[in-house]
């Protein structure tokens, strides 16, 4: 009655209700899978791990990760990095996770996107593709030479399989902050969707040390050029422009409007090395001496949640919209259906 991706999708819808009714656990697994990475991002600071590239998870590790994620009741594996696509089992990891029943997502650099999306095509079904700038200049930006050129390539190679949504990931900075609208002509010349970001503090040498804001001072936004910067996005998405972020959600934005954050009860981060790690950097639970079961039950997770239901300190636009998806606001959801056309392409 159902093909494979049917079930898998239905599966994970149910994973959704079972979350938000039922559990109040995490039904989404965001898999930092390498400590490598081939780009050195000035507005990032994880390639600056690479060197620990031996911590890293083995093949069959990952496939227990997946298993035990699985068996609490996750339905949803995002990876990133790092950079996901240097690993060499990427795509034996791919196919464990699809056939296990993980709906599969992955955000990466683009950088070995043209030569492997043949054989990860058939079990990724969505790929965030991060660009900068609508030009070379996202070569220096990325610190890599060639990065655009692979963006585009990889981009086209995967459409022309037509087996993943892609979306551009466009982290903004003091460094392209001029390029926000060419950035969304971009993703409609390309025939996709775009998401944004604004810089934000990052890890600093580990996951156990914190965050660091040095990326925020050399390349962050000022107030005045972060409000701008949503003020921009609103009048993107009201032109039709194929923003992911609602409108609800921007305008929010621009008021710097408190909301209830339920990120951690959405999304569990995990490291390269197989710790959980807060969202806000300020605790680890060792998954090989633990379990994601005594974690959710753990005053550690469960103070992690109270926290950042009042803790407003993400830039980013898809954690409110996340927060807002789970807690059923009926303007949001107005605005999603609206909205049904682009949400349905990606």
């Amino acid at each position: 009655m159902f093909d494979g991706n049917a079930v898998r999708y239905l599966d994970g819808l149910s994973s959704m209700f079972n979350s938000r009714f039922i559990s109040h656990k995490p039904f989404f697994l965001a898999h930092a899978i390498t400590y490598a990475c081939n780009s050195k991002c000035k507005t990032c600071t994880y390639w600056r791990m690479s060197d620990q590239i031996d911590k890293n998870l083995k093949t069959e590790e990952v496939f227990d990760l997946l298993v035990n994620a699985y068996k609490v009741g996750m339905r949803g594996y995002y990876l990133f990095g790092g950079e996901p696509l240097v690993r060499k089992d990427i795509e034996e990891i791919l196919d464990f996770a699809k056939r296990k029943g993980f709906i599969t997502t992955m955000n990466t650099n683009a950088s070995l996107l043209k030569q492997k999306a043949e054989s990860l095509s058939e079990n990724l079904d969505f790929a965030f593709v991060s660009l900068d700038y609508p030009g070379t200049h996202h070569d220096y930006i990325r610190g890599r030479k060639g990065a655009f050129d692979e963006v585009v390539d990889g981009i086209k190679r995967l459409q022309e399989l037509g087996k993943t949504r892609i979306t551009l990931v466009s982290t903004i900075s003091n460094l392209n902050f001029d390029k926000i609208e060419a950035m969304a002509q971009f993703a409609v010349d390309l025939g996709i969707g775009i998401s944004y970001n604004a810089v934000e503090p990052t890890v600093q040498s580990s996951f156990e040390e914190g965050r660091t804001d040095s990326v925020v001072k050399a390349y962050g936004l000022s107030s005045l050029e972060l409000q701008q910067f949503y003020k921009t996005l609103l009048r993107l998405k009201k032109e039709g422009y194929p923003l992911m972020e609602t409108e609800h959600v921007i305008r929010d934005h621009i008021a710097n409007k408190p909301f209830k954050c339920y990120f951690p009860k959405i999304f569990v981060y995990v490291s390269p090395d197989g710790k959980i790690f807060s969202c806000t950097y300020d605790h680890t639970y060792d998954l090989k001496t633990g379990s994601f079961e005594d974690y959710f039950k753990s005053k550690l997770y469960q103070n992690h949640v109270k926290m950042a239901e009042t803790c407003n300190i993400c830039l980013r636009t898809c954690v409110r919209m996340y927060s807002y998806t789970y807690a059923l606001y009926p303007k949001h959801f107005f605005r999603l259906i609206s909205d049904i056309k682009i949400l349905a392409k990606q």
